[in-house]
């Protein structure tokens, strides 16, 4: 042991910095033996020098272990947030791609019943034996008909899709009875009875029945199938229900030409038979107006729409089929209704064709995003003005999606106009507290009597309304 000690003195004595600095680059990064380590280390401690060089070689490598390990720390933060990153977009990817896929079946594949108002059939009935075509009057697709019938009672029913090269908007189907067919229905309305084609608006009337008076909100709605706005103006209701006869008088609002008396004393009953019909306690129609500042009053009893119907008139509103035939007697059948978008192939009374000759209709479908409760429209031609206004009688809002539609008479005009000549088109809107807004845009467009023009109505109260086709 002395002896060790004594060689390692002596080589330490002896060891001089020319041959430690040799082994320093191999002593930083810890390649010599213990001895050497031990040599190095001790002629270190008493070495300003080489000491000096020493740490100037030491401090590099730790460094740039220091900066290696952050790296590796850094690159796994990096790679974790890239792989976070990657798992969430792939996460939002999938969400998206299964509620396009849900939303793909919804409107393209599976889709859903379609509303009879947004459908037009035609029908042919032979016994048993029903064809039917069946058209989207809203631009939907057709993706299947589904037809049930129970005792002669036939029930279409409609599931509609997103148009496509797939599903066209208009489609055929046949359907044999297990007896002699008696009625057919779409939805909830009824188009055929024992042998009579149901027109929209006396399947409109049929399924409004009320059998009180005094049901305001009921009548508004007969008002508003019957379109009688669109003939008279507004007007205000006077119910009389504490006794018998039960009437309900209308003061119309408007101020009428003299050149207007012979249509409203033609036109005013006919409203008048179908109201007495559809309301069972109703005895009575009083209409008040004036012509050129002369009041006039016009009254219709049960018994005078007894006496035009040929039945009694309180046996019509529930016969579909005697309720088919007072509508048409009365021409009315060929007045533009309100919300009535399915069409049938009932019959023309062919004594009405000039008066219908003699109609403008404008049908406005009311895209509007909040509630508004009447529209008026004016159409201006080669210097000839005519304007219309429609408010619901009970002053409710007019329904998002259905058809308000207006009929003007020469006699609505100021003056003549020629028929074809190019005119103008605009609106405004009735609001629930009365304020009238006028509607952005106008439409021009050929008035020809006897053709209807299709309008759009969108917009809302704060971006404002607009008018468009």
């Amino acid at each position: 042991m002395e002896q060790r000690a004594d060689l390692s003195e002596k080589i330490e004595q002896n060891l001089p910095c020319e041959v430690v600095q040799d082994l320093l680059p191999g002593y930083v990064d810890e390649l010599t033996s213990l001895v050497t380590n031990e040599m190095v280390k001790e002629h270190l401690e008493s070495c300003s020098p080489c000491k000096e060089k020493y740490m100037r070689m030491k401090c590099p490598v730790e460094q740039e272990m220091e900066n290696s390990k952050e790296k590796i720390e850094l690159d796994f933060l990096q790679k974790t947030r890239k792989r976070n990153r990657k798992v969430l977009f792939a996460s939002v990817a999938i969400v998206w791609l299964f509620v396009v896929l849900i939303l793909g079946i919804r409107y393209y594949i599976a889709g859903k019943t379609m509303n009879a108002e947004y459908l037009s059939c035609g029908l042919s009935i032979q016994g048993k034996e029903l064809t039917a075509t069946v058209k989207s009057t809203s631009g939907q697709g057709i993706r299947s008909i589904n037809i049930y019938e129970e005792e002669g009672v036939v029930e279409i029913s409609v599931t509609g899709v997103t148009k496509s090269i797939f599903f066209d908007d208009e489609k055929e189907t046949t359907f044999t009875s297990s007896e002699a067919i008696r009625q057919v229905w779409v939805g909830d309305r009824i188009l055929w009875a024992d042998g009579e084609p149901i027109s929209p608006l006396t399947a409109n009337l049929y399924a409004l029945y009320n059998p009180y008076v005094g049901n305001m909100p009921f009548n508004g709605k007969l008002v508003r199938a019957l379109n009688l706005t669109a003939f008279t103006g507004n007007f205000v209701n006077e119910l009389q229900t504490k006794q018998q006869p039960y009437s309900w008088k209308m003061i119309l609002e408007k101020d009428f030409s003299s050149s207007r008396q012979e249509s409203m004393l033609e036109r005013l009953p006919k409203y008048a038979y179908l109201l007495l019909s559809q309301i069972g306690n109703l005895d009575e129609v009083v209409y008040e107006y004036t012509i050129e500042g002369k009041p006039v009053s016009l009254s219709v009893t049960s018994k005078q729409a007894t006496e035009y119907a040929g039945v009694d008139i309180k046996t019509v509103g529930q016969d579909i089929v005697l309720l088919e035939q007072l509508v048409r007697k009365t021409g009315l059948s060929n007045v533009m209704t309100y919300a009535a978008l399915v069409e049938s192939n009932a019959q023309v009374d062919d004594s009405m064709a000039g008066e219908v000759d003699r109609v403008l209709g404008f049908v406005v479908v009311n895209y509007t995003e909040n509630e508004i409760c009447g529209m008026n429209i004016t159409v201006e031609s080669d210097g000839a003005t005519g304007h219309q206004g429609m408010t619901n009688a009970d002053h409710t809002a007019l329904q998002n999606g259905l058809n308000v539609e207006f009929q003007l008479l020469p006699e609505d005009f100021t003056k003549e106009f020629t028929d074809g000549e190019p005119g103008k088109i605009t609106l405004s809107v009735v609001t629930s507290d009365g304020e009238v807004i006028p509607v952005q845009g106008e439409v021009t467009t050929d008035l020809i009597w006897g053709t209807k023009v299709r309008l759009n109505l969108s917009g809302n109260s704060d971006t404002g309304y607009f008018l468009g086709r």
